[in-house]
């Protein structure tokens, strides 16, 4: 079963990678992908940019944009990770390695139409 990954971050989150725990950060990730190559559950992992970022929604009707990454409050998304794994319970015991979990929420859910759910 494939699973996503959703890495959360928020401002005191990052304000704590700057403060020099930014190398553990970097290795804690590097020691995962090792695994997680090793036991052939690894499919995909990216960072994503929270510079460019575009949200779109209605108002009124009518299509708008606005500059994001923050939709209601100031959590975002910062990274993901998609494994290939026999259960939920071993893609929640992978998301609780992270770092992250220490300064912002950790989301595991399952891919509904992945090759493997088809």
């Amino acid at each position: 079963m494939r699973y996503m990954i959703l890495i959360h971050s928020n401002e005191a989150a990052e304000a704590a990678w700057a403060d020099g725990l930014q190398q553990s950060l970097y290795a804690t990730h590097d020691a995962i992908i090792a695994d997680l190559v090793a036991s052939k559950e690894f499919i995909d992992t990216n960072e994503l940019d929270t510079e460019n970022v575009t949200v779109i929604g209605h108002h009124h009707g009518q299509p708008i944009t606005t500059r994001g990454p923050f939709t209601e409050g100031t959590e975002f998304v910062g990274g993901y990770y998609i494994v290939d794994v026999a259960s939920h319970e071993r893609a929640v015991e992978i998301a609780g390695r992270f770092a992250e979990a220490k300064h912002s929420p950790i989301e595991v859910r399952r891919l509904m139409h992945s090759e493997e759910a088809s």
